[in-house]
């Protein structure tokens, strides 16, 4: 490549996966000041933004099966976006396969600023990680005394003042709600930061919630947890992990099949919540609109009949038809009667992603298709939105701590 003039090098060095460039850096010094030039690092990244959102997919079944990162958009998984990321977290440390394998297998937990939160086991981490899939760097956070179980986890960054670089990033670990009142009504949180190194336990006072719920909760990227409620079905229990607070907030009223619970809720890029539900008739989408007499209203965004929906995708409707699928259907008495079960909201596209009879779907709101992208590989799978910034994103050191973890 010395021949090479430097825009032939520089057209090859945009098409290099990014956890490429540092090595490429330490090659030649002729690379590494093309590499560290601001016009290849804002053509680098920009050529590379189309395949940086979307969202990771993982299933409850993670023997065999990896992570997988869908952009959404295109009808398969690209070539490009396959080669930006490592979505299979391969990278990170793993335990020798053993009999109890759920033990050492990667759960993803969380996506925040383009980086993951991951724990070693899924009921009861046994290690937690904070890594960027696009670098493959990684930190391990130091183990809890007593490590918890059945916790959601939250990761947060705050940036330097120039909003370029990470200044340090929190993970608040966290129980459920239903689990509040057991615990003197309060939410019983495991927070560690990188600028201290430490795990901290706290208890945050939970004003009085009547909301039950079951199901685990939503993530978004902003550091906030949404569960949506079952009893009443039209209320959104909010916890946010940056300054600690819990509000409810109400929910779009059902038409038709007001017992369903085939429904979603998630941020989009940029600020706003999108909530998504599915019933016998009707598949809606809306957004959360800010005013009003209550203070939050929400705008329907986007309706479509069930029988439109099938009659578009024919491919879809007869997978989900099949008399073998109803009958489990019914069995299980899953969501309802719905057709298609709401997976997640991609976070920058006006794309919902659909599980249909065992296939992960991205449905256009704009074109009313759904396009398959993940088939007959998951039982149930869960949805973590993922955007990394136009910018590398670098993880912050972990600040050394005494041994002794304040942490009950």
């Amino acid at each position: 490549m010395d021949r090479l003039c430097d825009n032939i090098v520089e057209e090859i060095l945009c098409r290099l996966p990014a956890k490429y460039l540092h090595r490429v850096r330490a090659a030649a010094r002729r690379y590494n000041l093309i590499i560290l030039s601001p016009e290849f690092g804002a053509r680098y990244w920009e050529s590379h933004a189309p395949y940086l959102s979307g969202v990771f997919l993982q299933s409850n079944r993670p023997w065999g099966q990896h992570s997988r990162f869908l952009a959404g958009p295109s009808d398969r998984p690209s070539t490009a976006t396959r080669s930006v990321f490592a979505s299979d977290l391969a990278f990170l440390p793993r335990l020798p396969a053993g009999p109890p394998a759920r033990d050492g297998e990667i759960f993803i937990m969380h996506a925040a600023a383009g980086l993951l939160l991951c724990s070693r086991g899924e009921y009861k981490a046994v290690q937690y990680y904070v890594c960027n899939p696009v670098s493959w760097q990684w930190v391990a956070l130091p183990e809890l005394p007593r490590p918890p179980t059945h916790l959601s986890g939250l990761l947060s960054v705050t940036n330097n003042r120039d909003g370029s670089s990470i200044k340090c990033f929190q993970v608040a670990l966290f129980n459920h709600p239903s689990g509040w009142n057991q615990n003197n009504g309060c939410l019983d949180l495991k927070v560690f930061s990188s600028a201290t190194g430490r795990w901290a336990a706290k208890s945050i006072r939970s004003p009085s919630i009547d909301v039950v719920t079951h199901a685990p909760p939503f993530l978004g990227q902003s550091g906030t947890a949404y569960w949506i409620g079952y009893s009443p079905m039209d209320r959104l229990i909010v916890y946010n992990s940056l300054n600690h607070t819990i509000q409810v907030l109400p929910l779009p009223n059902r038409v038709h099949d007001t017992t369903a619970l085939n429904r979603c809720v998630g941020e989009r890029q940029g600020g706003g919540l999108r909530y998504a539900h599915f019933d016998f008739s009707l598949f809606q989408v809306w957004d959360l609109q800010f005013g009003g007499v209550n203070g939050v209203w929400w705008k329907m965004v986007h309706q479509v009949g069930a029988m439109e929906l099938a009659e578009r995708n024919p491919e879809a409707t007869a997978l989900v038809t099949k008399p073998e699928y109803v009958e489990w259907r019914v069995n299980a008495n899953s969501s309802g009667s719905s057709l298609f079960l709401v997976l997640g909201v991609h976070p920058t596209a006006d794309i919902i992603f659909l599980d249909v009879n065992g296939n992960v779907g991205a449905y256009s709101i704009e074109h009313g298709t759904i396009r398959y992208q993940c088939p007959n590989q998951y039982f149930r799978s869960d949805v973590f939105p993922y955007v990394h910034p136009a910018h590398p994103v670098e993880i912050p050191a972990i600040t050394k701590a005494p041994l002794e973890l304040n942490c009950s």
